[in-house]
């Protein structure tokens, strides 16, 4: 493998290029897109009446949502929570077109159109457990009748392939952030976007992890070290590696002893460095250690749990004498046929279980060779 070729993670969908219907010049006076408020019974009456598309051949499928999931949407309208902004495609009056918000509206549709959805798992209105819209008392529906949705409506006068662009836009994530953008944005102010940022930019982390740098892919990387050193895996207590993250970044934050950001940075990097006299040049942290046939992307799991518990070995010199041995039964941990570590590295990754059975797996596989006999 090219040592200077960048990877992505497993299973990373790439972004397709946002403006490969624009085949010639178009106008900036052409494109029209409004912002209007509508009421929510005018969405309910066009759903009513098939005056939305909400199958357009540029969407997903309008089914991928679970009933929790579109009993919460309902139950943020019965509270008076605003919802994210709808894009419409309104060239056709008779007909619009759901840019974005198709699992929202099919959610409206199946509520309050075709009355099959009853509400279940609600977080705050316990009493309408089980209800369909139906069996909904006379205030919530008031609520529903005053409730206000905000679009954006493109125009007709929008040329077909600037609309096609937008489209594409917005719904392949060209206007929307990922994870760890969002959270990079949020922690401006703090200490911990200017030190995954001065981690990553070091040549040693870039030659040995070989992520691409787009969409701060790298930063998670670091991030995720950082977040099980600061908390250790044994107290991961949730099912949730987004919140998880979340809370490493506010800890780095707090962090103002530049000398222990210092050695969070080192202690890093020297574990990519050893990871390299271990596993070998351009290692990438995949499963292809094991069986070259696989994927060759970087796996996150694989990633955490190799340079956290290498972190943590005292006697590096003695485990590298006994790398050989180390190797040997890492590959045949990843061989396994329906084994528990690679599952825990494959799915459901961010779940207790699985972080609890790669971390201990892992300890384990260390501490027995460290004690092997040379």
């Amino acid at each position: 493998m090219n040592e200077n070729k960048e990877i992505e993670f497993d299973n990373q969908e790439e972004l397709e290029s946002l403006d490969e219907n624009i085949t010639k010049p178009f106008s900036t006076k052409d494109i029209k897109v409004t912002n209007a408020i509508v009421l929510l019974p005018s969405v309910i009456n066009r759903l009513n009446y098939e005056e939305i598309d909400l199958s357009p051949d540029f969407q997903r499928n309008s089914d991928l949502w679970n009933k929790t999931r579109m009993s919460r949407l309902v139950e943020s309208i019965l509270l008076k929570l605003p919802l994210p902004i709808f894009y419409f495609d309104v060239s056709n009056p008779d007909k619009w077109l759901i840019v974005d918000g198709l699992q929202r509206l099919s959610t409206i549709k199946r509520f309050f159109v075709d009355k099959n959805l009853r509400l279940t798992n609600l977080e705050f209105l316990k009493d309408l457990e089980g209800k369909n819209y139906e069996e909904l008392d006379r205030t919530f529906k008031r609520t529903i009748d005053d409730t206000e949705l905000i679009t954006y409506q493109i125009e007709a006068q929008t040329p077909k392939e600037v609309r096609y662009s937008i489209f594409h836009r917005i719904n392949t994530g060209g206007m929307s952030l990922n994870a760890q953008e969002i959270r990079q944005a949020l922690n401006q102010k703090g200490f911990s976007v200017e030190f995954l940022k001065e981690v990553c930019s070091d040549k040693k982390f870039k030659d040995i992890v070989g992520i691409s740098s787009k969409r701060m892919l790298d930063r998670e990387l670091a991030l995720r070290f950082v977040a099980f050193r600061l908390t250790s895996y044994k107290e991961f207590n949730t099912n949730n590696m987004g919140g998880f993250l979340d809370k490493a970044m506010e800890k780095l934050d707090l962090i103002e002893d530049k000398r222990a950001l210092e050695v969070l940075k080192n202690d890093l990097l020297e574990t990519l460095i050893f990871s390299e006299k271990i596993l070998g040049k351009n290692h990438r942290f995949s499963r292809a250690i094991a069986n070259d046939k696989v994927t060759k992307t970087l796996n996150r799991s694989l990633f955490d749990v190799i340079t956290v518990c290498f972190s943590e070995i005292d006697d590096k010199e003695q485990f590298i004498k006994n790398k050989d041995i180390f190797l040997s039964k890492l590959k045949g941990l990843l061989l396994e046929d329906k084994g528990i570590f690679p599952k825990s590295i494959t799915e459901g990754t961010s779940g207790k279980t699985a972080v609890e059975n790669r971390f201990n797996i892992m300890d384990e596989l260390v501490n027995e060779v460290l004690n092997e006999k040379n």
